[in-house]
Parts: structure tokens; sequence; C-alpha cells
């Protein structure tokens, strides 16, 4: 058995438990065993999987041991080699292992690498970005070897198998021709897969098997219309992860594309702007959600997007600074393992990025090929054993959550609110009085918890975003003028509590605090109004119960810390200022926050002996002392809302079960007024709520105040006429007199 770099009568072994990639030349004795001594006296435990190549196979113990005990194992040092200049790198002991076992060959059977060290590529022309140090966790494994095509000119295609993906040695199975007529773009997908992107746009999928082609070399035509891809300047804008997930730039534009290959039918997103030609002008996949991106001025910047949770995991993160202009195509066979291919010289050469900033020792030219042929990877062949996606988080389900109330077109209340059942339930207002309300119930996935969150769009349609139980914000659109709600649609997030949605300036921006601590953004694009991907934004120690406030100058974020305290912190132009404290308020629960004419916050939470005490905003932040509001023992959290007068009203539910109100003397005031039951003023009667209750702003003054009780009936109260009247005005001497009562029971 001969390999490269090793005498004749050598043997390569792994250790694929421990992920060691790096390999040695085992120089066996004449008995074609090991002794004892030599082995150094370790031992490998009962269960332990080693794997040995042989001849481009892989001979896999992982079947049971027959006898553990009288197996013969090696323990040594590789000799350490040397870097240009004659330095030597200094490598940690490997753990060598062959054994005396009987097994089949198989192909297919994965392995695991971690290479000895990692360092800065040092090379010409090329340079990557130096990291601190590699994680222990950031191995690889994969599969027997990879399969690299090349598209000739002459349209014929051409298979190779690399058999070092993971190491980057030069060792290959041998050229074969599998197929003629390919003219286009060729991409390589997982498994097999092989897409044919034609000039009139067609796309064709076909899918090379160990043996031939599936389904006797018929290929499937997935899509049309794809014009342009085979245009030389945007060949390398479009590619393939180990997922199969396509991802294509093209019109300033970054989308994601997925096709179902039993469906039939193809789900895309938007989740990046700005992808002109001289921002990127190559991307290459490399993973699952993990893709590279190169700059006319050869940079390399890596990106991952978790497509289930619609995050960026990664976002442009600059890995290689400069050089990597010299390379007319890339490849990966996933696993952040590349393949350039030089257009000087036709050379391929290998890199393994192998994360924190840092590569795989390299690059290795492992190949030489003609400069214009085009070059593709298998995208699978290789995968992170710690592919850094969030897990899905547990969600305690909360029991009567607070309803959202908004004003909709026509100045009618739409009522959003998760039922006992975790339905989401969409109350539309039919009439002038604020208590004839149809309900109904938005279709789709039926397990919610939580307060959804809700906006009116400039085109008058609504949209609605709730936490499902199973971490996961799902979305809906009402189009204006219509009763039907189409489906939920995933919206992603993977967080234990609900997302707020928010709009200013005709764009809308949800934020979302995850299992960890961190706040993050979905912005809306402006020119599709598609929502972009997930972005962490500057924060740690979050503990949610998240407050957004829609000002002037941006949008004000107030969160509960894990300490117990809160932090608030401005988003504007999809920045995030600095966190400040909001200290001193001993409160308990979400904060609510109401804005003022000069951008400041007016404050208000329940302390631990229920007490409602306010505190606003100045210019150095919350540092003045908080002021209770006399009258009466908070159950809850306040909730506050600014009407159209600029005075700020508050309601809070007691903790004898009713519903109460205040509200500034004047706007712009610190005085508040006494605490007043919220009653129907035309009967007197008054009803004890289950929930916190909702507050919000009316175009015709007042604010609108919403409550469920014990069974799940919706309460409303809109101000008087004379007292809508007076608020428009300012001037409110005794506090807003109310109307209203319960609303119809949903008939679902």
């Amino acid at each position: 058995m001969t390999f490269v770099g090793c005498r004749p009568d050598s043997r390569i072994v792994r250790n694929s438990v421990t992920g060691a990639g790096a390999r040695r030349c085992d120089h066996r004795t004449a008995r074609g065993r090991v002794s004892p001594a030599e082995a150094g006296g370790w031992y490998w435990g009962m269960g332990l999987r080693p794997i040995v190549r042989d001849q481009g196979h892989v001979r896999s113990s992982s079947r049971r041991f027959a006898d553990a005990t009288s197996s013969r194992f090696t323990q040594d040092l590789a000799a350490p080699p040397r870097l240009r200049g004659g330095a030597r790198r200094r490598c940690p002991n490997y753990l060598h292992i062959t054994k005396r076992i009987s097994m089949r060959l198989r192909r297919s059977v994965r392995r695991s690498a971690v290479l000895c060290s990692a360092f800065t590529i040092l090379f010409s022309g090329v340079t990557a970005v130096a990291g601190t140090q590699v994680a222990a966790a950031e191995t690889i494994t994969c599969r027997a070897n990879a399969g690299v095509f090349y598209t000739k000119p002459d349209t014929v295609l051409q298979l190779d198998r690399h058999n070092e993906p993971e190491t980057g040695a030069r060792s290959w199975t041998g050229n074969v021709t599998i197929g003629n007529t390919w003219a286009g773009k060729t991409l390589a997908g997982p498994d097999g897969r092989m897409y044919l992107i034609n000039d009139n746009g067609d796309v064709l999928r076909q899918r090379w098997l160990a043996t031939g082609w599936e389904n006797g070399g018929v290929g499937q035509i997935i899509a049309t219309g794809w014009r342009g891809v085979t245009h030389p300047s945007q060949r390398n804008r479009i590619t393939v992860d180990s997922l199969g997930d396509i991802y294509w730039s093209h019109d300033g534009i970054l989308a994601w594309l997925r096709y179902d290959e039993t469906t039939k039918v193809w789900t895309d997103r938007l989740i990046d702007t700005g992808w002109a030609t001289t921002r990127y002008d190559m991307i290459v996949g490399a993973g699952a959600g993990v893709f590279y991106a190169r700059t006319p001025g050869g940079d390399l910047h890596r990106f991952h997007y978790d497509a289930n949770s619609q995050r960026w995991i990664e976002y442009a993160k600059l890995v290689g600074a400069g050089g990597w202009q010299n390379f007319s195509q890339m490849a990966s066979a996933g696993g952040d393992v590349l393949y350039t291919l030089d257009k000087n010289n036709g050379q391929i050469k290998w890199y393994r990025y192998l994360g924190g900033g840092t590569w795989a020792p390299g690059p290795t030219v492992i190949g030489t090929i003609g400069a214009d042929w085009q070059l593709s990877v298998t995208t699978d062949d290789c995968k992170l054993v710690n592919t850094g996606v969030p897990a899905r988080p547990s969600v305690p389900v909360r029991t009567n959550a607070p309803s959202i109330v908004l004003e909709g077109a026509g100045g009618r209340l739409q009522h959003f609110y998760v039922d006992g059942f975790g339905r989401l339930i969409h109350g539309r207002q039919r009439s002038d009085d604020v208590t004839v309300v149809e309900f109904t119930v938005v279709p789709g996935h039926q397990a919610y918890t939580g307060t959804p969150s809700a906006v009116r769009l400039a085109d008058d349609s609504l949209r609605v975003v709730a936490l499902g139980q199973d971490s996961e914000s799902r979305t809906s659109t009402l189009a204006a003028g219509t009763t039907t709600w189409p489906a939920v649609s995933g919206f992603g997030g993977w967080t234990p509590d609900a997302a707020s949605l928010v709009q200013r300036a005709g764009l809308g921006t949800a934020f979302m605090i995850d299992d960890l601590g961190k706040l993050w953004a979905r912005p809306q694009d402006g020119g599709s109004k598609q929502y972009l991907p997930w972005r962490v934004l500057p924060s740690s120690g979050l503990a949610g119960d998240l407050t957004a406030v829609v000002q002037g100058d941006g949008i004000d974020l107030v969160a509960r810390t894990t300490a117990g305290a809160y932090t608030k912190a401005t988003y504007a132009n999809g920045a995030l200022s600095a966190w400040t404290a909001v200290s001193g308020s001993g409160g308990t629960g979400k904060l609510a926050g109401a804005p003022n004419p000069d951008n400041s916050l007016e404050a208000f939470v329940t302390r631990a002996d229920g007490a409602v005490v306010t505190q606003r905003e100045k210019a150095d932040g919350f540092s003045g002392g908080w002021v209770p509001l006399a009258g009466l023992v908070a159950a809850g959290p306040p909730a506050a809302t600014v009407d159209s007068g600029g005075i700020v009203h508050v309601a809070v539910r007691a903790n004898d079960g009713y519903v109460y109100t205040t509200e500034q003397s004047a706007p712009g005031s610190t005085n508040y007024k006494a605490w007043r039951q919220l009653i129907d003023s035309r009967t007197g009667a008054a009803y004890q709520s289950a929930t916190d209750p909702a507050v919000t702003s009316v175009s015709g003054g007042g604010v609108v105040v919403t409550f469920r009780d014990v069974d799940g009936v919706t309460y409303a109260y809109s101000p008087t006429p004379a007292a809508a009247a007076a608020m428009r005005s300012a001037s409110v001497p005794d506090g807003t007199a109310y109307r209203g009562g319960p609303l119809p029971r949903p008939s679902f």
C-alpha cells in the first residue's frame, strides 16, 4: 500500500474518536504487529472506533470488537513538519491507532479530523485574517472522498474524487468522463446532485449515483427564467450549500432559494441588499448555510445564514485580506473546505477555514486543470460537527397574556390575542361602537403563547407576529379591505419570549431577545417590503420583558436584565446606541413607556410592593428618582401610551381585579390625576380582568383600554364624546370618562 508522503511499506493511521485528522506513516514490524512496548503502554477502551484508510477505501471498526483486549495499538509523535524558512511547526502528540480486525470495505463511512494547529496563511498574494485560537469543538467529518466535477469548454463533464478533503493531501481516485453537452453554468449540490443552468434560463437537475446517473440520466427542468447566470460577469454569483439551498446574488440583492423535490415547489427569501458587483463578485457555498463572498479587491468574507431560525449567525466576517482575486473560481466540499482555481496557471489549491479567523496550514496545490474549465464539488462531502446553529429554547406557556389593540382603517379597532387553546385571534370592529367586534382565528399554526405584536401598514393592511410554543415566531398579513387571513408563515426567531413588531417612518422592525440574553433585530427592506434576516445587536445579560417605543429620532428599547434591573438603548438606522441603566425602581415585570415631545421616555413600572412608580428620562439618562402614583396596589405591570393631544395615559390591573386609569394633568406635566376605576359611564358597570390591560391612542382623541376576563371575553372602553373633545384640547379636569363593556364572545 503506497500513500503520499509515506514509504511503500507504511500505512496511514487516523483517530476518528478524538478527531485527529493529521496522519502518520505507521512503519510496521515484520510480523505486521506492534509490541506493547512500542505502543507506549496505552490501550484502547471498549467501544472506541478507529478508522484506517486502505487503498482509497475506509476500513471502519464501528462494529463491536471481537477481541478488544488482544488488539494492538501505537502511540507516538509525528515529526513536526517544516514551514517556509526552515522553521518547525510544533504539533501536539497524535494518537495513532491500528487494529487487526476483519471488516468489509465501505466508501461512505465518515471520518473526523482536527488539524494539529492553525495559523495565518502566508504565501504569495493571499493573506488570511489571524485569530486567537481554534476551539477544540471545531471538528470536521468527511466522506471517504470528495466528488470534484470538471466541465470542459467542449461541454464534457468529468468526475474525479479527492481522497483527502479534510487534510488537503494530493490524492485522487482518477478522472472519468460522465457526461457530454454540459453547456452552461454547472453547479454541484449535495449527495451527487448536479445543476445545469442554460443560456435560456432553464435549470436542469440531475444526480450522480455511485455508478451512474439517476433515472437513466434523464434530468428534470426545475426552474425557468434564470437568464443572465451564464454571463461571464454573473457566473460566480450563484452557489449551492450543503443543504441544497441556493444563494444567488443578482440585481443588487442576495436571494435564498430552496427547492422541495417532493412537492416541486420553490421557496425564496430576500436575505440581503447592496450586493452590487462592486461589492462582491464571487460567492461560494461552504457548509449548511455557510458561504463566502469575495470583493473585487480580493478580500474574503464569511457568512452563515440559518434558514430555519432565519438568523444571520455570522455576517460578512473578514477572513481573508487580499489575494483572493487571483482565483477565477471557488468551490467547496462543505465544512469550510475550499477548492480554488488559479486563473493564471489552472492550479487547484486547497484551503480549510478553522473558525476564529484561523486557517489550516496551506494552501496545498492538489492538481492542475485548464484555467477555463468549470470547477464544482459535491457540497456535503464534509460537514462541521459543531455547526453553530441555535437550538430551540423551551418556551413557558403563558395563559391570560394581554391583548394588543391598534387603530385600523376608518378608525376601527383591531384586537389580537392568544386564547386559552393557543389560537391566534383577530377581532375586527364593525361599527362606530367599540363593543361591536367580529372575531376570527388566524389560520395555520394553532399553538401560540404570549402577547402578539401587530402593525398597520401604509396601505391599511395589517401584519401580525405571534410566538409559537415551539419558539418560532409566525406572521401573516391581512390585505386592506379583506377579512380572510392567509395562513401564517414562519418568521424564525427561536426565542423564549414574543417578538415586538413596531413601525417607524413607514418601515417595520421586529425585535426579540434570545435565550442567551442577546437582542436581535429584523428590519424591513424599503424596496421589496420583505423582512431581512434577524441580526444580533450589541447586547448581553438581557432577560426579556422587552418594550419598544417609537420616537422621533429612533426606537427606544427597554429590557429587564438577568440582575433584575432595566436597561435602555435606542435603535436608529440599523444601529444600536450604547445601553444605559434604568436603575433604582425596584420594579418587577415589564416596563411601560410613552414618548415625550423631546424624544425622552416616560417610564412606568410596578414595584414589588404593588406601587406604580414613574420617572422621566433626562439628557443624562434616568438620573432622577422614581415617583409613586399613589392610590392603589397593582397586581401586574402597567400599560402606557400618549394620545394625540400629547397627554400620557396609564392603565393597570389592581389587586382587587379591576382596571384603573390615570393620566397627566397636562402635556409634559409630571403630575398625574387620581386613579379612576374603569367603568361604563352610562351604566356604572365595572368588570374584573384576568389579564393586564392594553391601551392605544386613537385619532379621534384619547385612548382605548382593553382587557379580557377569566372566560376569555374581551372588554373595550373608549372616551365619551365629551371626554374625547376635551382631550383634543388637552383639558380634562377630573380624568377621562369612558364608555364600553364586554364584546361578543367568539363563536368558534
